[in-house]
């Protein structure tokens, strides 16, 4: 095997990893936690299902720092728990804050002030104009393009009822399919 063949399987793998590592980890990881457990209750020895317990609690965790690594997020707020109330809050690859204030600009909750003094945070954006218009050439008679007014920061109608109307036929199914209602509960802590 020459030495290309085998830095274009490593890069293979690494994209492969990157792009859909996290959902296959983080399912792999909930469902051998899983299936240990119940083979734990069912009568094995705990001492023969540990290491597979751990195993699939470690792939769980891998998906979701993989997750926090590509969106600087965390998906799951027991993953996030799990972090940083342990030694791994070493590894955090997103600190506490950023998170906890993403989560307040999406819920509308807005951070108690504090007493000690901040800085206004920059805003790169407006150096960056304010950098272009002392550095603009004179205007060469070109036209000038129409502005293009801004949407709106609420969301229209049509996904305000399609929202509604996909948490209702959730709902619905949850009620009415045998097992949902254990398969959502286990999908919104798996996530």
């Amino acid at each position: 095997m020459s030495i290309i063949t085998a830095i274009a399987a490593l890069a293979l793998a690494a994209l492969l990893i990157w792009t859909i590592g996290a959902p296959i980890t983080r399912i792999g990881g909930a469902l051998l936690t899983i299936a240990s457990l119940l083979c734990i209750v069912l009568g094995d020895s705990i001492a023969t299902r540990a290491p597979l317990l751990i195993a699939g609690v470690a792939l769980w965790l891998a998906g979701h720092f993989l997750t926090a690594y590509k969106t600087r997020t965390w998906s799951s707020r027991l993953a996030e728990n799990i972090v940083t109330r342990t030694p791994l809050r070493n590894l955090d690859p997103v600190s506490g804050r950023e998170h906890r204030q993403a989560r307040r600009a999406a819920t509308g909750d807005t951070p108690k002030p504090s007493t000690g003094r901040t800085q206004a945070p920059v805003d790169d954006f407006a150096q960056w104009e304010r950098e272009l218009a002392t550095a603009a050439p004179a205007p060469t008679g070109r036209p000038v393009a129409k502005r293009v007014p801004a949407r709106s920061a609420t969301p229209s109608r049509s996904a305000v009822y399609g929202t509604r109307a996909a948490k209702a036929a959730g709902n619905l199914a949850v009620r009415t399919v045998p097992g949902a209602r254990a398969a959502r509960s286990a999908w919104r802590f798996v996530r």
